[in-house]
């Protein structure tokens, strides 16, 4: 018996699978490195082995165009060529000096205190929207995962991270604002 979602996959699959090729196209245009099928067959594959979450999400469709952006952004960031910074030109100069990047003290208070009232606006956040944000903002852990360790639906996880960005932008909104007049 196949498991829960896997129907849903494969009949959104079937009905979307040309518009997922031409979406994959038109983001890659130019980058003959990302063969749409390749990316297209790894998303649903990935959303296959975990179909037992598919259960959770509301506008699968949605979530798979979703996956596809990310997987192309994973596969730009791991091709990127390296530059050795070790390695010079004809001149045999280095390719690259390092210079003192620290900021200005002024601008180091201002950072300082930034920071400061960003921790004290997520610390105001009710736990489990807290949990959330630090999760996915500063861990950099998806929803899928969280999903499945926590025990709970995906929807549930996305709702409390939009209420707690909902709730981070109202707190911090003053910061904007003052950056924007500064310019």
């Amino acid at each position: 018996m196949p498991a829960p979602g896997t129907n849903r996959i494969a009949e959104i699959y079937t009905r979307e699978q040309d518009r997922f090729l031409r979406f994959i196209r038109r983001n890659t245009y130019g980058d003959e490195s990302l063969d749409a099928e390749e990316v297209l067959s790894d998303v649903i594959t990935h959303l296959l082995e975990r179909s037992g979450l598919v259960a959770g999400i509301e506008n699968l469709t949605a979530y798979i165009y979703r996956s596809l952006s990310n997987r192309i952004l994973d596969r730009r960031r791991s091709r990127k060529p390296q530059i050795s910074l070790d390695a010079s030109d004809e001149n045999d100069a280095p390719l690259f000096t390092p210079t003192d990047t620290r900021p200005l003290p002024d601008k180091e208070l201002e950072n300082s205190e930034l920071g400061a009232t960003l921790y004290q606006a997520i610390d105001e956040l009710a736990p489990a929207e807290r949990a959330i944000f630090i999760a996915t903002e500063i861990d950099g852990r998806s929803f899928a995962e969280l999903a499945e360790e926590w025990d709970e639906p995906v929807g549930t996880l996305l709702s409390r991270k939009s209420r707690a960005a909902a709730k981070l932008r109202k707190r911090l909104a003053h910061i904007h604002n003052t950056s924007k007049e500064s310019l």
